[in-house]
């Protein structure tokens, strides 16, 4: 246990007992007796010892009893001591420091026998230990850190286990005060003071009234001394700032839910939810070796991962496995799976984990409650600025300030690019909070707002990658108050970063029948798929919209939704066996509505399909019935697909030269200012055209040619953003540097391409450049095949 300021404490049968103060000023009258004996003024003293007339004369009047050992070992040089009269003194000056008024509430609480974990963490405590003893290294600054984070992380356990750890580089003692940071009225500083002076060994009555005056005492005294000063649960700066040493080798840790950012030159360290392995090895030790080797240990990761990871959430739930012998990990998390009821059912006696996180909530601005509860609603894990603002109801810098204070307190963790996120029990939290605090008509209302202004906003994004639109204004929501994006690159980030936002609105309008919307997003999105084909949730997408296109009953909206159905099952879900229905009945309802253009993209797809399932010859043949029917709808956008399909069902079949004169003919079609088709279609397919003719020529052992292809395709490629492509670029352009041999840039672009497709696939991508690399000498320049 860490060394504390407390006089209770007897000594061990055996041991000499401490030295144990009968007079309230014992070291300040001996030193005063040995100083006369002597004949030595304090002046004199004072020059032969280095201490400060003004601290010797403090401690000789009692106004300091804490004096630090050296300057104990100063004076006793300078009175050149006998041993016996040397060893009293020291006891003396012990007593002081150790034997002051008993103050239980800044004795720190006591360490936890089962504390699991956070082994990073204490080594960070560790080094910042042996930096506040270097004062050198320090520049005469005390070291100060503060840890932060959300409710129920163990921040105070954390302390409370490195106090005890580290005691012992702390002579003079430890000091715990709970600032009670979530109090109503949090304690003052100045009051804090005095039960800290009190603590040191002040008299209350030598104590002043003025704050500045005991900061200034209470920094001198800690100027003496090297102390482990605990500040737990601080409320604010303000809070804290007068409690911190001044210089000296005193360290101090502050924990608080807040981050502090406004207190300079301190350590940070922001508290993460335990991993995986520590919070299983917790519940472990809560529970104990017998009942953990009767448990899955399956059941105790799904365990802590319905915890959360959370130590507080952990501990209850052990708890309760503990009281409860006749209950199973199982029937526990069976209990624990309704996400209505975790919270009320992480119970544990007087341990509940909504507790902490109804202190913070409670500390709230009512705009910050408002957007706090209403964030639960939304679909996605994390959110932005602008979609929470539209939760929320308020303006952007209203919705901002808000998310900082929640952010500030730990009810929201910021992520990246200016998101924030839930943990998730604090979601049930938020969720809970919802449910008691808002109507049925409120919190419809907000749902009809989030999702109108999400489906809209993911149309204006799509439609950047639309052929008929190709970036143009649109009407509608935009993600930055009414402003459009400047970039496709932009509408594309926002696209993927609120992609589970965009794909729950899309559900929550199905469910309220809004298949009008259904379809105008499926169809925005439709050419922005073919550049993120890596989501996993374009088949889910694309099985909405048909069924919304079935609902109206327009037979080519049905054909194009099915044809967009029979793309994803073929090129995202890869199942080219399932793709054929879809793109069968498309094609019949296509007929039916007399539309030529669908029907052409009907046999692509059929075309695709069969080329997937290794059909060389069906894919040709869908190929060629595709061609004049997209010729005759003047569709070029399709005509050009239709060529690369055929072109890419030759390359399948082997027919490397019959395929590159066809990606030649395409190539001729994109330079054609009558059949050309458009720009932004244009573009992605020039990158393709240079791809497989590289593919090609590399089949044909033509290297150099192929790597010149590979070289033109990267940068259109890079352009268009079809992120899967560039990887098989990348891999080809290796494949043919290898066989150059150029192994150097031969190992970069394989490593780029693994990079990439370890990213977005595909996986037998990454298999074959890790072969191929396998493949490459260790040394640069050798010939290779």
């Amino acid at each position: 246990m860490p060394h504390v300021l407390d006089s209770s404490r007897t000594a061990p049968s055996g041991r000499r007992p401490e030295f144990a103060r009968t007079e309230p000023d014992g070291f300040g009258a001996l030193l005063r007796r040995h100083r006369t004996d002597c004949g030595l003024t304090i002046d004199e003293l004072a020059a032969a010892s280095g201490v400060s007339v003004r601290a010797i004369s403090d401690m000789e009047r009692g106004r300091s009893r804490v004096p630090q050992r050296r300057t104990v070992e100063a004076l006793v040089r300078a009175l050149e001591l006998p041993a016996g009269a040397a060893t009293t003194l020291r006891d003396s000056a012990r007593a002081g420091r150790r034997g002051g008024p008993t103050t239980p509430a800044l004795a720190p609480p006591r360490t936890v026998a089962d504390f699991t974990g956070r082994h990073d963490e204490l080594i960070w405590v560790g080094d910042l230990v042996a930096r506040s003893a270097e004062p050198a290294d320090r520049q005469g600054a005390p070291v100060v850190a503060v840890v932060s984070g959300p409710p129920g992380l163990g921040k105070t356990a954390l302390m409370v286990q490195a106090a005890a750890r580290y005691a012992a580089s702390f002579p003079d003692g430890v000091l715990f005060v709970d600032l009670r940071g979530l109090d109503a009225e949090p304690p003052r500083p100045d009051d804090l003071l005095l039960r800290l002076l009190i603590a040191l060994g002040v008299q209350e009555s030598r104590v002043p009234a003025d704050q500045h005056a005991r900061g200034a005492q209470y920094r001198a005294l800690l100027r003496e001394q090297r102390c482990l000063l605990l500040l737990d649960n601080a409320a604010d700066e303000a809070q804290v700032r007068p409690l911190l040493p001044g210089d000296g080798s005193t360290m101090t840790i502050i924990t608080s839910r807040r981050a502090l950012a406004g207190l300079e030159a301190v350590d940070r360290l922001t508290l993460p939810a335990l991993t995986a392995d520590a919070a299983v090895a917790l519940l472990q030790r809560i529970i104990g070796p017998r009942r953990t080797a009767a448990e899955p240990e399956a059941m105790l990761l799904d365990l802590a991962r319905a915890c959360g990871h959370l130590p507080l959430a952990l501990r209850i739930a052990g708890n309760r496995l503990l009281s409860r012998p006749e209950w199973s990990i199982e029937y526990l998390l069976s209990r624990l799976a309704d996400q209505d009821d975790r919270l009320d059912l992480l119970v544990a006696g007087d341990l509940q984990i909504a507790a902490p996180f109804m202190l913070s909530y409670r500390q709230l601005s009512a705009a910050a409650a408002q957007t706090f509860r209403r964030l639960a609603m939304l679909p996605g894990p994390d959110a932005g600025l602008e979609l929470a603002a539209q939760a929320a109801g308020l303006d952007l810098r209203e919705t901002e300030a808000a998310l900082e204070e929640l952010a500030e307190l730990g009810l929201l963790q910021p992520a990246t690019d200016g998101r924030y996120r839930f943990h998730d029990l604090m979601r049930l939290f938020a969720r809970a909070r919802l449910a008691a605090e808002e109507t049925a008509v409120a919190r419809q209302q907000v749902e009809q707002r989030v999702v109108t202004w999400l489906l809209a906003t993911a149309v204006a994004a799509g439609r950047w990658f639309e052929p008929a639109y190709a970036g143009a204004p649109v009407s509608g929501p935009s993600p930055s108050d009414g402003r459009s994006w400047a970039t496709a690159q932009d509408a594309a980030r926002w696209i993927e970063q609120e992609s589970d936002h965009w794909l729950g609105a899309l559900r929550a309008a199905v469910a309220a029948g809004r298949h009008t919307e259904v379809l105008t997003v499926a169809d925005a999105m439709h050419w922005f798929s073919d550049r993120w084909t890596h989501w996993e949730h374009w088949l889910e997408v694309y099985r909405m919209s048909a069924a919304s296109a079935e609902v109206l009953g327009d037979p080519r909206e049905r054909a194009v939704h099915l044809n967009y159905l029979s793309w994803a099952y073929t090129t995202c879900a890869h199942r080219p066996d399932l793709a054929e229905a879809p793109a069968r009945e498309a094609l019949r309802l296509a007929a039916v509505a007399g539309d030529l253009s669908q029907q052409g993209w009907a046999w692509t797809y059929l075309g695709s399909a069969a080329r997937r399932r290794g059909d060389a010859a069906g894919a040709q043949t869908a190929a060629g019935q595709s061609l004049p029917l997209f010729e005759a709808a003047a569709d070029w956008d399709g005509y050009a697909q239709g060529l690369a399909l055929l072109a890419g069902s030759l390359a399948g079949a082997g027919q490397h030269r019959e395929a590159i004169a066809q990606y030649r003919r395409l190539n001729a079609l994109l330079a054609d200012p009558d059949r050309a088709p458009s720009p932004l279609v244009g573009e992605v397919t020039a990158g393709h055209v240079h791809l497989n003719i590289g593919q090609s020529l590399l089949a044909l052992r033509r290297w150099t040619a192929a790597a010149a292809r590979f070289r033109a395709a990267l940068p259109r490629l890079q352009r268009s953003g079809v992120r899967q492509s560039e990887a098989r670029c990348r891999y080809g352009l290796g494949s043919a540097l290898a066989r150059l041999g150029h192994t150097d840039e031969a190992r970069t672009e394989l490593r780029r391409a693994v990079r990439i497709a370890r990213h977005v696939g595909p996986a037998d991508l990454v298999d074959a450049a890790l072969h191929r690399l396998a493949e490459l000498q260790p040394f640069g320049g050798r010939r290779v095949g």
